[in-house]
């Protein structure tokens, strides 16, 4: 068994002085010891009740010691991004009811639904000074482990968002294996520039440095102009990104100073295209691993190995201490689970100490059956058992790295009064894998005014990265003989259309 708050505790008395956590911004440094008498004060401010923490912070210190505060203190943390549209904090409130709010400025709070009586707030700048008084003091009485949660939301085969419950116990479960796969060491330094809000940030590179004993350095945003920059500055030796940040590196000057002290950059969110792969490790001679991770199982299900090991171009790796089997897709007559015939593509399902048992109210009970959890996701192993992600079951369109449900944004485009019906789906980026593009039935005739009043519609309920990219006005939408939209054939209209304009331009 791995617990986040025993490793801490055991880092602090062996390295006390040694950097914990760095800002990339700011340069601003926190020791183990320092990390962990901050993690302590916090937890006497949230007391010995349980509390459900609604957390809005941009990443950094203070959202990590928010993090394992909740998590070893038996907590509930929701995390939520900082531009968290209306509707999206108002389904968190829904499934979860938080009672405290953690957010950087107090006018955040007037965008929950929730009685002011019924919660308590804390400020980033409250935080942050509690955190500095601990760090002066450094002398709090080490509370007793509490095992808290995290709650996450993600999509599934329905394109409903659904909540992810996971325990502390299976965080640090993932992140001591993600640390043994990455060989991780003291003298290492991980970069992220990813949200906190996601698995991948707090597990991966936080919670996995933790248990190495090594230096995370976090970044509140991905910056083209500062990446390299704070590469060289920090000694970087592994960094965490997506697909799409490989993509716009590529499209940089490769610095003198590479390799330098890096080791490797390893990505997840989204499938890893063989040719960025090649590209970037000929460009800047990093070896770039692929990997392949669900918030259902606190992140990492499968990595290539290191150099010398073998990571292929296309594959997302091995299975990293968890169970895997390829099987047929349920059908509404069989639920059961049929592996199919190795080198055979079929649904990933997993099974582990990691892996979820059920989403949060019982949703989609259907994703688990006798143990194992049914990923949505296509894929198929080779002779030496490498996982290759051929497409998903689910409808989830993946842009950047994030998963976007389909159906969130329909509900809003059809609440406009232009709109009589809408479809969305994925179409094809070379830069972020997929951006989103909506099919509408108008209520009357179509016009660019009409098309902009939609787009600011849709921008003013929706998270930026969430906002389609295109509109396209169709007469009637495909629907199959039980009234289901028909969402291939959409997809491949979207794909076709931007074809078609690039060859429009090239003639």
């Amino acid at each position: 068994m791995y617990f986040a708050h025993i490793n801490l505790q055991q880092q602090a008395a062996q390295r006390p002085d040694w950097p914990c956590i760095i800002e990339a911004e700011t340069g601003q440094v926190i020791t183990y010891q320092q990390f962990f008498v901050a993690v302590q004060r916090l937890r006497q401010v949230l007391g010995e009740t349980p509390r459900c923490i609604a957390l809005l912070l941009p990443g950094g210190i203070v959202d990590a010691v928010i993090w394992l505060a909740a998590l070893t203190g038996g907590h509930t943390l929701v995390p939520l991004a900082p531009n968290a549209s209306s509707d999206e904090r108002a389904r968190a409130v829904a499934l979860y009811m938080p009672d405290m709010l953690v957010v950087e400025q107090l006018e955040d709070i007037h965008t929950f639904t929730l009685p002011a009586d019924q919660f308590t707030t804390l400020l980033h700048e409250e935080c942050g000074a509690l955190i500095k008084e601990a760090i002066t003091k450094a002398n709090l009485s080490i509370l007793p482990f509490k095992e808290g949660s995290v709650c996450l939301m993600t999509s599934g085969t329905t394109g409903e968002p659904k909540g992810v419950v996971l325990h502390e116990h299976q965080i640090a479960w993932t992140a001591e294996h993600i640390r043994a796969s990455h060989q991780l060491r003291p003298a290492d330094r991980g970069l992220t520039t990813l949200p906190f809000f996601h698995v991948n940030a707090p597990v991966v590179s936080l919670c996995a440095s933790l248990m190495a004993g090594s230096t995370v350095v976090i970044a509140q945003k991905f910056s083209r102009t500062h990446f390299w920059a704070w590469v060289e500055r920090y000694r970087i030796t592994w960094a965490s990104i997506v697909p799409a940040i490989a993509e716009i590196l590529l499209t940089t000057e490769r610095p003198a100073f590479l390799p330098g002290t890096v080791r490797f950059f390893r990505t997840g969110s989204s499938s890893l295209p063989a040719a960025t792969m090649t590209a970037f490790e000929a460009k800047f001679g990093i070896p770039l691993i692929e990997t392949y991770g669900l918030s259902e199982a606190a992140s990492e299900v499968t990595g290539n190995p290191l150099p010398p090991g073998k990571h292929k171009a296309g594959s997302a790796g091995l299975p990293v201490s968890i169970s895997l089997r390829i099987c047929s897709p349920a059908t509404d007559d069989d639920a059961e689970l049929h592996d199919v015939p190795q080198g055979e593509a079929g649904e990933i399902c997993i099974s582990g100490p990691n892996v979820i048992s059920a989403y949060h109210g019982n949703a989609d009970a259907g994703s688990f059956h006798d143990g194992w959890f049914r990923t949505g996701d296509l894929g198929y192993q080779d002779e030496e058992g490498y996982l290759y992600i051929t497409g998903r079951l689910r409808e989830v369109i993946i842009r950047g790295g994030e998963n976007i449900a389909p159906r969130e944004i329909e509900e809003i485009l059809q609440t406009h009064p232009a709109v009589r019906a809408s479809a969305v789906v994925g179409r094809p980026d070379p830069i972020y894998g997929e951006q989103v593009v909506a099919f509408i039935v108008p209520r009357k005739e179509w016009s660019a005014e009409l098309m902009q009043s939609l787009h600011d519609y849709a921008a003013q309920k929706l998270s930026a990265h969430k906002v389609p990219a295109d509109f396209i006005v169709t007469a009637t939408l495909p629907r199959n003989a039980t009234g289901k939209i028909e969402r291939h054939v959409l997809r491949e209209q979207a794909a076709q259309q931007i074809q078609t304009a690039h060859n429009s331009i090239r003639q």
